[in-house]
């Protein structure tokens, strides 16, 4: 499998050829890009690019908490101030029409480079490269943002000559240099990894363990874990969590700073920086998932919803997306930002939380999202008891919970003697793993609990010491700490776990993650 030519996306040529034109008219060039790690990675991906391409650039990231998702008009009139001509968006775009229209009357032309949903209306924009519209002819549908913007870097290249006809001229294979770029924003944004997107992240897990950029690396020695063996779960449960952490809790330029810096110092300050922001991230989730868990626990089997004034509504989609997860239900979370209640939205497979809110439309001042995951701003803070009431109703009436259950597959039952080193490295060798390709899930049937308990800030994850007789092994469940009960020490159980490496503070062992136990049958 390679990649897709670039100019197989219908409006790249038109793209490619105004940007082409601004950096010769010196014309100034904007990037918008949106908080989480995503947006973040691609407003890098695309701001390199244009630099070193000699263009006239500079970037904006919006406030999560004050300016919410998507392009705002006042950050548009500050860009024309300031002379911008061309307006690139990227995450974001697609349905900000009136924005759009409105930078059009202030003198900038907008190039769209975005992967959200197709709206039934398109915005005014000189050129949309997006991946997931109906009628679009790239090959490869389900890029994360930064794989568009990488995508279009590669259509710059390519018609420049490397720069060389702009006189800023680039070595052959310069852009390979972003591809660890683009493998955090295709695990972080939980992108399925079959086709370009696995060619786009095995080869920058390669670029990741080599990286330039002083900011990753003073990030890895702050996080304790070894750069040269970067794999995705070092993405998605390490680095992932640490960008986002900025946008949720402060404001995202942080972590894309991080990202350019070519300041050592600077680069260890900002790596302790969002250390330390996603400390108070993890620590505020639990907090918050715990209130979460007592505010439903007598709510309808169908639904749940949850509110509190206090949660920071940054981490709201957390605590939403791990009670949807725990009580395998659609699930609301909510809190108050500015004098407004804010929500986010979870489901799951059987329920498409979009079509329910598309009949409750009536109670949102906004509201988007798509059939697992929406976000909303209610029309006042009164009325969300109501709301509330009608959501659980409403999700009643679309299916009752003996309907479904969580499945798990399993891709075979092992001995505890058969977790080798050697099976280990060979599990490795068909990684990488994620969305659409996820790593093996092995079944150890009626082994032993030798020791038990829970470790972690607040005790949320289990770990157990267990033995089928001829061989002992270690397990950790993460945010599993509810399990102890369910495993006495003496008493057997069988297990569901994901064997791989385990890398910390230098030290290399195997791992086995629980998945999932009961008691044998």
């Amino acid at each position: 499998h390679t990649l897709g030519d670039p100019f197989s996306f219908k409006q790249m040529r038109l793209a490619v050829d105004r940007i082409i034109r601004a950096i010769h008219d010196h014309q100034p060039i904007m990037i918008y890009g949106d908080y989480d790690a995503d947006g973040v990675t691609a407003t890098a991906v695309l701001y390199e690019t244009l630099r070193a391409l000699g263009a006239e650039v500079d970037w904006y990231l919006p406030a999560r908490l004050s300016e919410g998702y998507g392009l705002n008009v006042q950050a548009i009139r500050d860009f024309a101030h300031r002379g911008a001509k061309l307006l690139l968006t990227v995450d974001c775009g697609t349905s900000n029409i009136e924005e759009i229209r409105q930078a059009a009357e202030l003198g900038l032309e907008t190039i769209v480079l975005d992967h959200h949903h197709q709206p039934a209306v398109l915005p005014p924009a000189l050129a949309i490269i997006n991946p997931a519209f109906i009628d679009e002819t790239y090959p490869a549908r389900a890029l994360s943002s930064a794989g568009v913007a990488f995508t279009l870097v590669r259509a710059l290249l390519v018609e420049t000559e490397y720069g060389r006809t702009l006189n800023h001229p680039l070595p052959a294979g310069w852009e390979k240099w972003l591809l660890d770029l683009v493998a955090i924003s295709t695990v972080a944004d939980m992108m399925p990894l079959r086709g370009e997107n696995r060619i786009l992240v095995r080869h920058g897990l390669l670029v990741l363990r080599k990286t330039r950029r002083l900011g990753l690396r003073a990030l890895f020695a702050v996080m304790g874990s070894a750069i040269e063996r970067a794999d995705e779960y070092t993405i998605g449960f390490m680095l992932g969590p640490r960008l986002n952490a900025a946008g949720r809790l402060h404001h995202a330029g942080l972590a894309l700073e991080l990202l350019l810096t070519t300041d050592p110092a600077r680069a260890q300050v900002l790596a302790q920086q969002l250390q330390l922001i996603n400390q108070d991230r993890q620590r505020l989730t639990e907090l918050a998932l715990t209130e979460a868990l007592e505010q439903t626990a007598s709510q309808t089997p169908a639904a749940a919803t949850a509110f509190a004034p206090h949660w920071s509504p940054g981490i709201i989609g957390l605590v939403a997306g791990r009670l949807a997860d725990r009580l395998w239900r659609p699930v609301v979370a909510m809190a108050m930002n500015d004098g407004q209640v804010v929500g986010s939205g979870r489901s799951i497979p059987e329920v498409d939380i979009m079509a329910i809110m598309d009949d409750g439309r009536h109670h949102f001042q906004r509201y988007g999202g798509h059939a697992g995951a929406c976000g909303f701003t209610l029309n006042s803070p009164a009325d969300r008891q109501a709301f509330e009431t009608w959501f659980r109703q409403r999700i009643a009436q679309a299916w009752q919970p003996d309907q479904a259950q969580k499945e798990l597959l399993i891709d075979g039952r092992a001995k505890l003697n058969e977790v080798t080193a050697p099976a280990l490295d060979i599990l490795e060798t068909l990684g990488p793993y994620g969305m659409q390709h996820p790593r093996p899930v092995f079944a150890l049937e009626r082994v032993q609990v030798l020791q038990a308990g829970t470790v972690g800030p607040t005790q949320q994850h289990l770990r157990l010491t267990i033995s089928d007789g001829r061989t002992t092994a270690r397990c950790i469940g993460f945010r599993q700490g509810a399990q102890l009960s369910a495993t006495p020490v003496g008493g057997v159980i069988d297990v569901a776990v994901e064997p791989s490496w385990n890398e910390w503070q230098g030290r290399r062992e195997a791992q086995l993650k629980i998945i999932d136990l009961r008691q044998p049958r």
